[in-house]
């Protein structure tokens, strides 16, 4: 599987560089792209965005010690996508998140811990962190709704992000 706009239909509607859908956002604001000078974008949703964002997905991909291969294909398509995130390398994307997914199986514990670590990178920005928040609940949801797993994992990211459970629903 390749992380690809190749895997995502014409048909999929794209998101604001915060994850929300067009005409509105839960939580954070989002910055117009015309608000930021070229390259701003670049550097501010850089990095530290992508490897929580990634982080974020991979952890909620992970349940009972393995990787759900729905759950690969939903992060496949959210990530090309997702207006920043889908400007990335795809084989960088792929093997950034492959990293993750193999340190949450190989030792789930260890694993966990450097996922959480990961995301929080996105600490710093608020905005970052609100988005990467709204990324986990899109790729959490199994059949429309949140499972146990990615309520508990979102509720963890939200302490780690410094963030209120309550803004995002959980």
């Amino acid at each position: 599987m390749a992380f690809s706009n190749r895997l995502v239909s014409p048909a999929v509607q794209r998101t604001d560089p915060a994850g929300a859908p067009p005409g509105g956002s839960a939580g954070a604001p989002s910055v117009p792209p015309e608000a930021s000078p070229p390259g701003a974008r670049e550097d501010r949703w850089g990095t530290a965005f992508r490897d929580a964002a990634l982080g974020m997905c991979a952890v909620l991909s992970a349940v009972d010690g393995r990787i759900d291969p729905a759950a690969r294909m939903r992060v496949a398509q959210l990530v090309g996508a997702h207006e920043i995130l889908g400007r990335g390398p795809a084989e960088e994307l792929r093997h950034l998140f492959e990293d993750n997914c193999a340190r949450l199986i190989m030792d789930p514990a260890f694993g966990h811990a450097y996922v959480m670590a990961q995301i929080a990178k996105a600490t710093e920005f608020p905005e970052q962190a609100a988005a990467v928040l709204r990324i986990g609940s899109t790729v959490g949801r199994t059949d429309g709704e949140l499972g146990a797993h990615a309520l508990t994992v979102i509720r963890e990211a939200c302490q780690v992000l410094r963030l209120d459970p309550v803004e995002f629903g959980v």
